[in-house]
């Protein structure tokens, strides 16, 4: 279903994220659903929640060893978010438009953070 909303551009995104939990009911000690789960996701809440996916395939008990290039290409782009915001100016936003730049820099800053905790080898 994934594949088919990827190439077929029909939208079965539901379907497919329905079928990587079922998958994870029935064995939840193997992690390619998770990686799925965080292609899916894509870039949503500034890439937290595919991170979270990818932390959850690399920690399980069968991991799925293209979750930790997914998870550093991602740490990667936190990175280069996490320093271009830090040279945005947001006072003369209106209260609206600061609030959402506050919950990027808050996301990014947290990816960042993340990045920077994780050891380099696994």
């Amino acid at each position: 279903a994934r594949y088919q909303n990827e190439l077929a551009g029909v939208d079965t995104e539901l379907l497919a994220e329905r079928f990587y939990y079922q998958a994870l009911s029935v064995a939840p000690q193997i992690g390619m659903p998770f990686n799925q789960l965080g292609t899916l996701a894509g870039s949503k809440y500034y890439n937290v929640e595919a991170t979270y996916c990818y932390l959850r395939c690399i920690q399980s008990e069968v991991s799925f060893e293209g979750a930790y290039g997914n998870l550093t290409r991602l740490y990667d782009k936190a990175a280069k978010m996490y320093h271009q915001l830090k040279k945005c100016e947001t006072r003369k936003l209106s209260p609206s438009k600061k609030r959402g730049k506050d919950i990027k820099r808050l996301l990014v800053s947290f990816m960042y953070l993340q990045s920077l905790l994780q050891p380099k080898s696994r």
